[in-house]
Parts: structure tokens; sequence; C-alpha cells
């Protein structure tokens, strides 16, 4: 102790000599600065001799199976609950609904309420009408490949003279009908239905000879229907096994979708511009560009609108069967050489010899020459008649554009417009003579046709007038001024015209009567009486003319 207290004066004795030498400054000892060094072998898990390793923290040890291989761990069920298994989870308790309180009814003040107009809800889009348009995109793009493209075509697209067959009950169904025909119920037991089908029998399917024996069948019922609608069938009892409507033929103009197979092989629209019935194909112009117009069969023509169809017994009652071609065709006799004039003679008198032969009893084509003679006139008087009714519309449109701008119209267009006029009715009365002429000749051809469908315009005009006579005759007491009479027989005969002509499907040829009728009533009027008559009844047999012809007539 007494060493300790020795050393600790020396220091402060030395402390305060240096602090005289420093001028008064304490001077205190820097401490002691230990050095760090790297622990270079920690990282390799080595220790430096008698250093202790650290505590090492307690590991679960790995749980082994009976094959010595780790236990799998295995979760608890959370839906099990066990008083002797501890599970986390406790099972979820449906809340009851308390008692909401009773909320206080606020006081309104009656006066009038500030009306808000009501915003429509923006358009989103549902789910739905995205799922649509998802839908749609898989579905294009599905029908993009050619396989895919033809499958939707075997499948769904059916020809109007194929739908009508197809349409219908299927053949299981009609030799069900035929076997058990007192069958009404459709609640059977597997045993009772087993014994009718061992009943009716089971058919070999899918082999060749059974579609060769269904694509006959298809091939006779289509030639059937064909000559329905050519009113060719001579025999009704043999379209038992078609269905009761069948399509009418379509017309020129309808809008159709074809199967094309060439240049382009799918489904294109277009529109029927002729019907070829000896090859029992339509010519088609269709609306892609590049395609064309093709000839397509009938049993590959589809039309936009629902077709119009006829019952078997309208087909066996109304339409009578057309002649066939006859089965011995006569020559026409060739002029001997005696008759042919000699182009190395130079007598005048041989030369004069007309070598034209006889058309009296001329066959062409199994028709005779006038016949066909009197059908091209025809067809070619339609023609000029169809492009002047082009030429006029164009020149009415023109003229109603002149009269919307105020613009006058020129002289040289009167008297344009004014030539067609004329040339036009010159047309219909040499139209009239040769359509007389034709219908003439259809009843020579066909006799035995009955007198409602062959009755000529003229024939009409003249059983009408006779049954309007003897109306009159018996009904009128009153009225003896001769001329008023016949202005009543004419009117009478007009009506009973237009009944005749509605009672069954008329051409526009036949309902031409009715503009003779009014034409001869009107020059029996008086020039005061004329006006009348065009406002009063020409008028409304205008309305009427044209629901009995449609839009398209012979006359304007």
């Amino acid at each position: 102790k007494n060493i300790n207290m020795a050393d600790e004066l020396e220091n402060e004795s030395a402390q305060t000599l240096l602090s005289f030498k420093n001028g008064g400054i304490k001077f205190e000892p820097e401490p002691e600065i230990k050095m760090e060094t790297e622990d270079v072998l920690g990282p390799l898990g080595l220790l430096r001799v008698g250093t202790e390793p650290p505590p090492r923290s307690p590991q679960p040890g790995l749980i082994l199976n009976r094959r010595g291989m780790p236990q799998r761990i295995r979760k608890k069920n959370k839906l099990f609950f066990d008083d002797d298994v501890v599970n986390i989870l406790t099972p979820k308790t449906k809340r009851t609904p308390g008692k909401s309180p009773a909320k206080k009814q606020a006081i309104s003040f009656k006066g009038p309420r500030p009306i808000k107009a009501e915003e429509p809800p923006p358009k989103s889009d549902s789910p739905d009408r995205r799922l649509c348009q998802k839908i749609g995109m898989r579905l294009r793009n599905l029908l993009k490949l050619p396989k895919a493209h033809k499958w939707v075509c075997y499948e769904w697209f059916y020809s109007n003279i194929d739908k009508a067959l197809f349409s219908g009950d299927n053949d299981f169904i009609i030799c069900l009908r035929e076997s058990f025909p007192q069958l009404k119920t459709r609640q059977l037991s597997r045993v009772e239905w087993c014994k009718m089908r061992r009943m009716m029998g089971k058919p070999r399917r899918c082999s060749q000879a059974f579609f060769t024996e269904e694509r006959r069948e298809l091939e006779n019922k289509r030639t059937k229907i064909r000559l329905l609608q050519q009113r060719k069938m001579n025999d009704f009892s043999s379209c038992k096994d078609l269905p009761n409507e069948i399509p009418l033929q379509l017309v020129i103009g309808s809008k159709v979708t074809a199967r094309l197979r060439k240049p382009q092989d799918g489904l294109f629209t277009g529109s029927i511009d002729a019907v070829d019935t000896s090859n029992n194909t339509y010519r088609i112009t269709f609306e892609r560009l590049g395609l064309g117009t093709h000839s397509i069969p009938d049993y590959e023509v589809l039309s936009n609108e629902s077709p119009d169809t006829m019952s078997m017994s309208s087909f066996s009652s109304l339409f009578r069967p057309r002649l066939g071609p006859p089965s011995i065709t006569p020559i026409a006799p060739k002029p001997t050489p005696s008759v042919l004039p000699s182009r190395h003679t130079p007598d005048p008198m041989l030369s004069a010899v007309s070598c034209k032969p006889k058309t009296e009893n001329v066959v062409v084509g199994c028709f005779p020459y006038k016949a066909l003679e009197k059908i091209v006139r025809l067809n070619k008087i339609l023609n000029i008649k169809k492009s002047r009714i082009d030429q006029l519309r164009e020149m009415n449109t023109e003229a109603e554009r002149r009269k919307s701008f105020g613009e006058a119209i020129a002289e040289d267009f009167q008297k344009r417009y004014a030539n067609k006029v004329i040339e036009l009715e010159h047309l219909n009365v040499h139209l009239r003579e040769i359509l007389a002429s034709v219908q003439k000749y259809c009843q020579e051809l066909a006799p035995e046709a009955s007198l409602a469908a062959m009755l000529l315009p003229s024939q009409i005009q003249e059983q009408s007038l006779l049954e309007a006579k003897q109306m009159v005759l018996r009904y009128n007491h009153t009225v003896k001024d001769q001329n008023v009479v016949d202005l009543i027989t004419n009117l009478t005969s007009l009506m009973l015209q237009v009944k005749n002509l509605s009672e069954g499907e008329r051409s526009a040829y036949e309902v031409e009567v009715l503009n003779t009728s009014m034409e001869q009533i009107r020059l029996k009027l008086s020039q005061s009486n004329r006006l009348v008559f065009e406002n009063c009844v020409e008028v409304h047999m205008r309305h009427i003319q044209t629901g009995l012809t449609g839009p398209l007539g012979f006359s304007l």
C-alpha cells in the first residue's frame, strides 16, 4: 500500500513538472489503440488454438419413417376439430343479424322538388359482350381454315331444292310411324324399346352400297321436284315420297347465295341472270369483284329470302302438264334441183324461180317455224321496250333534277321525251298483237285445257260483259235512259273482270284487259265526264291492276 502511494506521488510530481515545462498545460497520456486483425480462418470454419467454438443452436432432427426416408410433412385438416388434436384455426360461426336501430323519419317540407336531369349511364363493355367478341374472333379464325369452311358448308348449307327434302321427318321416324301407327307415348322402358327395335330390324349403315342407294334416291327426288317446277309431271302418284310443300323455281333477279368451286372455293352472294332448264343450272353473277358469272347447279343455290312454295294438291289441281316433244319429228322436204335456180344458165325465166321452201309445215327443233318466228319477234320487241323504258327513266331523273334546281327544261329535251313516249305506245300496240297470236297458238297446242285457264283477254271481256247485261236486266227496274244503262253495264263488267282475274294467278297480259275496258268506257263518255271518270274510277283501277300484276307490267 505504501509502495502504491509512492508511485502515485511520483506520477503526480512528474505531471506537475511537465505542466510547468509546457507552459501550464496539462498533459494527458493518449489511450492505447488496439489493432484490428482480420478473421481469416472464420469463413473457412477453422479456429485458433485455444479459442472456444461458438455455441450451436439446437436444430430439430429429421423424423425418419420405417424405410429410413424423411417422413412427409402432413398438413393439418382445417375442417377437422377434435379434443386430442390441437388446431390453430377455429370453426367459423355464422353471425346472427342484429337488430338495426330504428331510423328516424325525416320531416319533409311540402313544396316542389327540383328535378334532376338523369344522365344516361356510360356504356361499358360488359363481360358478356367481351366474351361474345372473343368467341366471334375465335370462330372467324376457325372458319378461315379450309377444312372447317367445308365442314360448315356440308353441315348447314342447304339449297332450296334440298331444304324441302331434308327439313322434314327422317327415314327412321317414317318407318316408326308405318310400323307402329298406334304408338302415341314417348315414355318406354328399355326392354320395350329394345323389343320394338328388334321388330323393326336394323339396316346396314355406312356401307358403299348404302351411300350409293341414298344418293340415287336423293337424285330421283330432285328430278321429281324439277318436273313439278316446270309443270312436266304427268303422274302425280309417284310423288308420294315428296314433302307437302314444294319450292318454286327461282326467277331472274333473285338474290341468292351459291357454292362456287372455281376460281375460288366458298359461298358467295349474287343475283340470277338466267335459268337453264336443260341442265338444271342457274346463271349467277356474283357481287364480289373478280368472280364474274358462272353456271351453278340448282342444288347448290340458296335464295336469301324465304322461297315461295306450293302444296302438292295445288300442283295437281291448278297446273296442267306441259306437252313433251313429239316422238316423231317430220323433216322438212328439201327442194329438188329442178326448182333451184341455176347460177350458170343465162335464162332470166329460170333464174327468177323462187327457191324459198314453204314454211307452213317446217319444224325446227320439235317446234313449228311459225311459232318460233312469233316468239323471236316477241323477244326482240320486249328487249327494245326494256331499253326504251330505261331511257325514259333516265330522262325522268334528269327532268326532276332540273326542276329541283329551278332550271328550265329545253325544247330539244321535251321533243326527245315525246318521241320516246310515242315510240313506246307503238311498241305496246305491236306487243298486244304478237301476244294475242302466241296465246292463240298455245290454245291450239292444248285444246284439252280448261276454259278458265286458257281464256283470252277478249274472251274474258265478252264473258264479263254478257254476265253484266244479265245482271242489270234482272235487277234494273227504275233507270230507263239507255246511255245510263250502258254505262252501268260497262262498269259492272269491269268489276266482274277484276273478280275473275283475282281468283287465280294471271299474267300481266291477261290483266291488260282492264286497260282496254277502261279505254272503251272513256271513249263513250262526254268531254265533261272524262275527268270525273279518271279521278273516281281509273285511279283506283290502276291500284287494283298493280296489286294483280305487281309493280311491273306491259303497259305504262
